[in-house]
């Protein structure tokens, strides 16, 4: 580094001066600054010479936004627990085409088809960790990802571990549904239209969304019972209505985690006994299926998202484990197809590694995705001959759910 003008002034100050007004350590710090730079333009000189790359100067760089257009027949979305993020990727290429940068303790996604929107419910901190809270329902675009509109609702929507079913759409896309627990139950409506708060529904006992009808859902009761609440065409509440007990919440408890097929969401316990509900007006109609484990081989079903479901064939696949009660979370090691129209169990595929999530793609040449919470990689396997696919790695910090995005 050279010596400036101002130690100069003060190393020479009071010293004795030649006739052309320098002091004999002013010419010395002159010399000193002359050899330094010689030195520095030989060594240039040096690594030039022996083929060494020199630093260019570096041209500032502008921000720019992609456009995301389409993530194909095999497109997924995964939302991580702690990352705050929903990574999107390309099941065929093994790429990742994006990312959603989200609030904290997001649950699922709902993708809104009809408006080209990723609709959120988020949990903000003013210092991060800490602070003043504040919720909201978060609209992104699908082509840039970039919040478009943002709701406030009540600071109390449920946070945790993430579940499908915590939101919801209303099958209109008119308005956004999201669950409460503080430790009160009860449902935000958002109206998505008009992008405003409408109202807070009060649920005592009953949780979840499960959509029905053009504006309606079901929720799980604490009686062992369902729920049915309609909505106006202004989000406000229309009626309510409840199905009579068909399980026992402590012999044996119904998973929230459910499939929805066209005639109805079809929910397992967890020994793993099968009922279909469904709504016709303002009526619940239960029926009883059948048993995952008919012959009580000790296999249970299990995992965060243990259940898929393939329109097409009619198909119903299950993460399964060997294990005996209270093992409901465990991760799977099978995947078991069953035929909902036949009632019959028809096929078991041995996964390559343990998954607490499955989805299955809705295309002509289905693929079935799995990952495990605890890992950072997403199996793809073809859902025709049950042979694995590919691996895709990183696909998130605790991956959690997997969703289809086909749009």
């Amino acid at each position: 580094m050279f010596i400036n003008s101002e130690c100069i002034e003060t190393f020479t100050k009071n010293s004795t001066t030649f006739n052309d007004g320098t002091t004999p350590f002013y010419r010395w710090i002159t010399r000193t600054n002359k050899w330094i730079a010689r030195i520095a333009q030989a060594a240039v000189i040096i690594v030039a010479s022996l083929g060494i790359p020199v630093l260019a100067e570096i041209k500032s760089e502008s921000l720019t936004v992609e456009t995301f257009k389409n993530a194909g027949p095999h497109g997924i979305l995964v939302n991580s627990l702690f990352s705050s993020s929903a990574e999107i990727f390309d099941a065929d290429t093994g790429k990742m085409l994006g990312q959603l940068s989200l609030g904290a303790w997001s649950n699922a996604v709902e993708i809104d088809k009809k408006n080209k929107l990723f609709h959120v419910a988020e949990t903000y901190l003013s210092r991060h960790t800490r602070g003043v809270r504040t919720d909201v329902v978060t609209s992104y675009s699908f082509k840039t990802f970039t919040a478009m509109h943002e709701v406030k609702i009540p600071n109390k929507h449920a946070s945790g571990s993430p579940h499908r079913t915590s939101t919801g759409l209303t099958d209109d896309a008119h308005f956004m549904l999201v669950y409460n627990i503080s430790p009160a139950m009860s449902i935000s409506v958002v109206d998505l239209r008009k992008s405003k708060f409408v109202t807070e529904i009060p649920t005592a006992g009953c949780g979840l969304i499960y959509p029905v009808g053009k504006r309606a859902f079901l929720q799980i009761c604490g009686d062992g019972a369902m729920q049915l609440i309609s909505l106006n065409k202004d989000g406000t509440e229309k009626s309510r209505s409840r199905s009579e007990q068909f399980f026992n919440v402590e012999a044996d408890p119904l998973m929230e985690k459910a499939v929805r097929t066209g005639k109805g969401w079809v929910f397992p316990t967890f020994k793993g006994d099968l009922f279909r509900v469904s709504v016709k007006g303002e009526a619940i109609t239960v029926e009883a299926l059948f048993s995952l484990d008919e012959e009580n081989s000790g296999w249970r079903i299990g995992g965060m998202q243990s259940i898929a479901y393939h329109s097409a064939n009619d198909l119903l696949l299950t993460l399964m484990h060997e294990g005996g009660e209270d093992t409901h979370k465990d991760p799977g090691t099978e995947v078991w197809f069953y035929n909902l129209s036949t009632k019959r169990l028809l096929h078991k595929m041995k996964l390559d590694n343990m998954a607490s999530a499955i989805e299955v793609s809705q295309d002509e040449d289905p693929r079935i995705y799995t990952m495990f919470i605890g890992g950072e990689s997403l199996d793809v396997y073809d859902l025709g001959t049950g042979k694995k696919i590919s691996s895709i790695e990183h696909v998130g910090v605790t991956p959690s759910i997997i969703q289809n995005l086909q749009l």
